[in-house]
């Protein structure tokens, strides 16, 4: 699981900072981690989200991992990394050519995949069209003799 983080440096001012987002999480009920560089010169805080109640505290020296969002009552930092969950809800061919396509290609990635069931996807849409127009202009032109 990606984390987002924040670095500070070791002040009693962070030390301060780091005290009121740790509360804020136990308010909130969400998960943070608290650990030291080896040097003990650094506050490094990580979660999966973290949650900081006032973004005007910290310092300019500080180093945020992830993505900031501002929210009205607090800012979140999210992870970098973290993309979109999409559900799709996919028809039996579809779900059988997205395992035939992972079956013959191991190498690429989930977005490779999807994209080539897309393209596939489309492509057989279109066939489908092209040959509901074939069919149909035969006809039409029968019924016009």
């Amino acid at each position: 699981m990606e984390l987002a983080t924040i670095t500070l440096e070791n002040t009693v001012q962070n030390q301060e900072v780091s005290r009121q987002i740790r509360d804020f999480h136990k308010k909130k009920g969400q998960p943070l981690a608290i650990r030291f560089s080896e040097e003990l010169t650094h506050i490094i805080l990580e979660a999966p989200c973290l949650y900081v109640p006032d973004l005007e505290q910290l310092t300019q020296n500080i180093v945020i991992e992830g993505h900031l969002r501002k929210c009205s009552t607090h800012s979140e930092v999210h992870p970098r990394g973290k993309g979109k969950t999409v559900n799709l809800h996919l028809d039996s061919e579809l779900v059988s050519e997205l395992e035939q396509i992972r079956s013959h290609v191991n190498s690429k990635t989930q977005q490779e995949v999807i994209r080539e069931l897309f393209i596939r996807g489309m492509r057989s849409y279109l066939a489908e069209q092209d040959e509901q127009k074939e069919n149909a202009s035969p006809l039409s032109k029968s019924s016009d003799a």
